[in-house]
């Protein structure tokens, strides 16, 4: 009784430092960044068989309108396999259509890969006056192995985006990579945030 104890009290600490923390963690990423549009992966981890959700969120530059973005993201699938995408509450306030696009392949070293292509989109006739509002755009649920190994996998992300209304390039964009850990058997995996919005 008293360990279970001790070892709940523990996590919810340790979820509230969490909570607590991550705004400074992302202040300190505006400050290092001011002048781009961003695309960020939230990491996450998880055991053998079971599912992991990675976080997309989208910081637009003050005064940029985004009307469309493509975002791709490439990792090793040997022992990661994507399952399904989710809009976030900022495409569904923002009325924003997800697509996404899977193709698989092998890498250099001939191990299994594959590219998710997102596109985030209106597809209304009439652009609407506001772009592609900021906070959780998306999320991504990737199924681990049941087999797998201890590992860190990369998702190594790329973004491209287009003007509300002119649908020109815009250029100053940056997109952020993200890993998803494989942890052993029996470790308890970390708890992704689904509140952070900005």
């Amino acid at each position: 009784m008293i360990v279970q104890f001790i070892r709940r009290s523990f996590f919810a600490v340790s979820l509230m430092l969490f909570v607590w923390l991550l705004p400074s963690a992302v202040a300190q990423q505006q400050a290092e960044s001011p002048k781009a549009t961003r695309v960020t992966l939230g990491s996450s981890s998880g055991t053998p068989g079971t599912s992991v959700v990675v976080p997309i969120y989208f910081t637009p530059l003050e005064g940029v309108e985004v009307g469309s973005l493509k975002l791709t993201v490439d990792f090793v699938s040997k022992n990661l396999k994507y399952s399904k995408m989710d809009p976030g509450i900022a495409a569904e306030m923002g009325k924003v259509d997800l697509n996404t696009e899977k193709k698989e392949g092998k890498n250099e070293q001939d191990l299994e890969t594959t590219t998710l292509t997102i596109t985030a989109s209106f597809l209304t006739p009439e652009p609407p006056d506001k772009g592609i509002p900021s906070g959780l755009l998306g999320y991504l649920t990737l199924k681990i192995n049941d087999d797998a190994i201890a590992a860190s996998i990369n998702l190594k992300a790329a973004v491209e985006a287009a003007e509300l209304k002119t649908n020109k390039p815009i250029e100053n964009l940056q997109a952020t990579s993200a890993t998803v850990d494989v942890l052993a058997a029996g470790t308890e995996p970390l708890v992704t945030c689904f509140i952070f919005s900005h």
